[in-house]
């Protein structure tokens, strides 16, 4: 990915293939995902990987099987996002998932992915925390996240949009589950309820409309007992 100059600037440039790009100082960003790396590769992940496995049926029958029945989803090719210990990548090959690629930022993820999920359906690949820089162009049918970018930092879900349009081929799709947590503006994420960042539905859309999808729904999705996040559905065109 090409830098845009100016630190901590967001803009929006076109690129020379013709793709319009909404970047993030990568400087900044690299700090940002580094201090969020260590958190979640601590003894904290670790239980909350376990903890989170055990509701993974419930979740998938009441928050992301509805999007399944209404929306013909090409899981061909799948790319499970920030797919920590790998159990939404077993509910999307329990799905029909042809190949699964599982993208994590940490190296304890991508380890216990390795012993445990490695195989003929799946792949793991390490990235840098803000780009999917190892993956190539158009080479995924489907793009899907769940109960992980509602801690990101807005800005890095900011640098991540473009380059899930790029890996998507035209007519993919993705399913991002986000945060619609509005509150505590530049505080610690730690301190929001279920530690949900800064984000909105309004942000996400228009992002994504700038990086060529179009925003089929948003759907505001409970978390405990508060309207804090949101599953979006973006078509690639």
């Amino acid at each position: 990915m090409r830098k845009l100059p100016g630190a901590g600037s967001v803009a929006y440039m076109g690129a020379d293939d013709g793709r319009k790009l909404l970047m993030s100082d990568s400087n900044r960003l690299e700090k940002t995902v580094t201090a969020e790396g260590l958190l979640w590769g601590s003894e904290v992940a670790n239980e909350y990987h376990g903890i989170a496995s055990s509701h993974m049926d419930d979740q998938w029958r009441d928050y992301i099987n509805p999007f399944f029945e209404k929306y013909e989803f090409d899981l061909t090719k799948t790319i499970d996002f920030a797919a920590g210990f790998g159990r939404n990548t077993k509910k999307l090959l329990e799905a029909g998932a042809g190949h699964v690629m599982m993208v994590d930022f940490n190296q304890e993820c991508i380890d216990q992915l390795k012993s445990t999920l490695e195989g003929p359906r799946a792949k793991s690949f390490k990235n840098d925390g803000y780009s999917l820089s190892g993956l190539s162009d158009q080479s995924a049918s489907f793009f899907y996240s769940f109960d992980a970018m509602v801690h990101f930092d807005m800005e890095v879900i900011i640098s991540y949009i473009p380059e899930i349009a790029r890996v998507l081929k035209s007519g993919g799709h993705a399913l991002l589950h986000h945060s619609n947590y509005s509150k505590n503006p530049g505080g610690d994420f730690r301190a929001n309820p279920h530690w949900r960042n800064f984000m909105t539905a309004a942000i996400l859309k228009h992002v994504a409309i700038r990086s060529r999808f179009d925003v089929i729904e948003q759907r505001e999705v409970p978390w405990g007992e508060e309207q804090i996040d949101c599953i979006s559905i973006l078509r690639k065109k």
